[in-house]
């Protein structure tokens, strides 16, 4: 049996790095994973396709078989007319995108009433109905609905908590689901499939070569950050300032670490993984990139899967934290995300180092408890 593979996420990831592609095909192979990327992205019935406790919640975003998901209702009632118009407006039923109460209430009393779709379409367009209003009939389409405003103080996305009524407002009418999921994406396997109309392509054939001369030229160093990677090479990728591919003069090259780049506008689909950030950090430490009494650097450089918390400590002026430490473990070296080392307090992502930093007399938090048991993880850290 013969079948077409999509490489087009893996073409993506390595094309920066100026890697020559080739077609080639797989027979006999099935790729589960990629089906499960591509329902999600349709949409999939919770309590028929999906059960809620297999949706995790415990790092605050949504977590199912190892994706960022949103959970929502499709059938807006009698606010269809208003959905349909705009999905921001009043009445309409909101998307929930973390942890928050109606969630906990959802499984504390292990059911739920109405009919939720779990899904990772993140062009921030949801496939809505229901019996409109004027005319009592039924209607259906598309609608930009707006997140749950819970979600977005459960986690302090964006620093939600600290901006002011009118600007949270704006910022909830221009919220991006895309944004979102890039902020979170260390926590996952890879970025959801991107929506149709996004198309990575674009490189020209001397690619591979212009990409490796930059490199070369700037001896392996972070235009933007200054971290050397010469002894991490992949780490380096060749970045075009305006976005087009094909134009490789080069006033429009820039040779940009992996989290840099990412952080470049447009290019959050860009996944780094939460190992990949750890290396960057802990040679930024050691090469002295990173001032540990300046929170714009903290900020900067922390994975932005911290960028909530990060700005509740600088406006309650909790001292900095410090990133790229590693700890020695009984033998076991651990990269830590964000600690304040003398106090031994740590934020973490990944969860097989909570309980190995916890049995070593470490204060261990994750992001999302540590926004909203923010007295206890502020008095601890003080």
């Amino acid at each position: 049996m013969k079948l077409t593979i999509d490489f087009s996420p893996l073409y993506k990831a390595i094309a920066p790095l100026g890697a020559v592609v080739t077609s080639f095909t797989i027979t006999k192979r099935s790729d589960p994973i990629q089906d499960v990327a591509r329902d999600l992205v349709k949409g999939k019935v919770l309590g028929e396709d999906i059960e809620l406790d297999e949706i995790d919640g415990s790092n605050g975003v949504l977590i199912y078989e190892g994706y960022q998901v949103m959970l929502y209702i499709p059938d807006q009632g009698n606010a269809i007319d208003s959905a349909l118009v705009d999905g921001k407006g009043k009445g309409v039923k909101r998307v929930h995108v973390a942890e928050c109460r109606t969630i906990i209430e959802m499984r504390d009393k292990g059911r739920f009433h109405n009919r939720y779709v779990v899904t990772s379409r993140i062009d921030g367009k949801f496939s809505v109905f229901g019996q409109s209003y004027t005319s009592s009939k039924t209607l259906e389409g598309e609608s930009d609905l707006s997140p749950c405003i819970n979600c977005m103080k459960e986690l302090n996305v964006e620093g939600y908590l600290e901006k002011r009524y009118q600007n949270q407002r704006d910022f909830i009418a221009s919220f991006s689901y895309g944004r979102l999921f890039e902020s979170y994406s260390s926590y996952f396997k890879t970025m959801p499939i991107a929506s149709a109309d996004y198309y990575s392509g674009g490189y020209t054939s001397n690619w591979a070569s212009i990409s490796s001369d930059l490199r070369n030229e700037l001896d392996y160093t972070c235009e933007h950050c200054g971290i050397f990677l010469k002894d991490h090479k992949k780490l380096l990728h060749a970045h075009h300032v305006n976005g087009n591919k094909a134009d490789n003069k080069r006033e429009n090259l820039r040779a940009l670490c992996a989290d840099c780049h990412k952080k470049q506008p447009h290019h959050g689909h860009l996944y780094v993984s939460n190992e990949d950030t750890l290396v960057i950090n802990r040679l930024r430490r050691e090469q002295g990139k990173i001032d540990p009494f300046n929170y714009d650097h903290l900020i900067r450089y922390a994975d932005s899967a911290f960028d909530g918390l990060l700005s509740k400590c600088k406006a309650n002026r909790v001292p900095c934290g410090e990133l790229g430490v590693i700890d020695n473990l009984s033998g076991k070296l651990v990269s830590l995300d964000l600690c304040w080392k003398s106090k031994k307090v740590a934020v973490v992502v990944k969860n097989e180092h909570k309980s190995l930093l916890r049995n070593h007399g470490w204060t261990v938090f994750s992001v999302y408890d540590a926004i909203n048991c923010f007295s206890d993880f502020q008095n601890i850290v003080r």
